[in-house]
């Protein structure tokens, strides 16, 4: 019998066999009726439930966003007093402070400033502080307690992400183990069979968070469709990251039991970790806290939640952060209000040397590093347990 040649490997072969194979997914994911019901029905599901859940979240707190725009108000108007050594009426700034604070229409606000604030200020011989009233020009300031609520809506936008990419990838490979094996033997190439996969369950997710972003973010953060497009393309990075670890998952176990016996295992901590429970800036220096800081360090879900932030109007500003100074010297100075951002509130700024790196392109890049590093685990994987 004469001897077998093996083909030889060239870029058109692997090309045509990665056409091929994703042909032959998506005729696979289509043909599954009910596998497709689910995979479409569950996303308008879960953003009705986060809607559901939060609904006019921006009115939770509305006491406690009075109360920092008083404080902050105030605060503003007795720092200039203060520096010129003048003396500071507490029942006029905090009467001033409580109209800024109260009254919704922000021309009556500039009326007030110039008709009531303006000649206080003159008649003292101070300058008029720098008034904060609005984020952009459009959005009220509000305390750090409602950043908590808005930052849980992006926490579950991710946290669903996450899932979509887990459970969509985890059986892709462990379930075709015999129907490897055989190819294998026909000369199936790793490479284009595992970039198939990829390929298809870019697309998947694509279209599920995609589907999830035009729910969710125009109804409950009412934001632009720039700002939904961008919300889109990290949540997107996100399922893409996880659906790599995913596949991971899939080349190593023996088993699609074993697989999702493992999914809660590396869903839990990207709940505890990531970033909204236990915020980055709360954690001090025990050895406890550093450990969780590194947990949260190796989760999908905090360079997600961190970077996914910046798409928020508050991103840089307008989130009125309390400030207890039990050690001050005066009552004026013991509780303060400060004007803060949304990311600010959960991550602390990260710095080389004297240049601030910010939080949405380091986050990406370790989120993309990461899911090269899964997919080459995926490969080396594969070609050790059947070549």
């Amino acid at each position: 019998m004469p001897h077998q040649r093996l083909p030889k490997t060239t870029f058109s072969l692997l090309f045509s066999q990665w056409i091929i194979l994703i042909q032959r997914n998506f005729h696979v994911f289509f043909a599954d009726k009910l596998n497709l019901s689910l995979i479409i029905l569950q996303v308008p599901l879960i953003a009705m439930l986060i809607i559901v859940a939060f609904y006019n979240f921006d009115r939770d707190k509305q006491n406690f966003d009075e109360a920092a725009r008083i404080l902050y108000y105030f605060g503003v108007m007795k720092e200039p007093l203060k520096q010129a050594d003048k003396t500071i009426n507490i029942d006029k700034l905090h009467r001033y402070a409580k109209k800024l604070a109260q009254e919704t229409d922000i021309d009556t606000r500039y009326d007030y400033i110039r008709s009531t604030i303006e000649p206080f200020f003159d008649q003292k011989k101070v300058p008029l502080p720098d008034f904060k009233l609005q984020v952009k020009g459009e959005i009220e300031l509000i305390s750090d307690l409602a950043s908590m609520r808005r930052g849980s809506v992006y926490f579950l936008l991710i946290a669903a992400s996450i899932w979509f990419g887990i459970m969509g990838s985890c059986k892709e490979i462990v379930t075709e183990q015999p129907l490897l094996k055989r190819e294998i033997r026909s000369y199936l190439f790793m490479l284009p069979y595992l970039s198939a996969k990829v390929f298809v369950l870019s697309c998947i997710l694509c279209l599920q968070t995609g589907l999830l972003s035009i729910i969710v973010v125009p109804k409950l953060l009412e934001l632009s469709w720039n700002n939904t497009i961008e919300i889109w393309l990290i949540l997107w990075i996100a399922a893409f990251v996880s659906a790599a670890l995913g596949l991971l998952i899939s080349c190593i176990v023996s088993s699609y039991r074993v697989a999702l016996t493992l999914v809660p295992l590396l869903m839990i901590p990207q709940l505890l970790f990531g970033g909204l429970l236990r915020p980055q800036v709360d954690l001090d220096q025990s050895v406890l806290s550093q450990l969780a800081n590194g947990l949260s360090a190796i989760t999908i879900q905090r360079w997600a939640f961190e970077s996914i932030l910046t798409t928020d109007p508050y991103a840089k500003e307008g989130i009125l952060k309390l400030q207890v100074n039990p050690k001050s010297r005066g009552e004026l100075e013991l509780v303060e209000a400060k004007n803060t951002s949304l990311v600010s509130s959960f991550f602390k700024q990260r710095h080389w040397g004297d240049f601030k790196m910010g939080h949405l392109w380091p986050p990406l890049f370790y989120l993309l590093s990461a899911s090269l590093v899964f997919l080459i685990g995926g490969y080396i994987a594969l070609r050790w347990r059947f070549t």
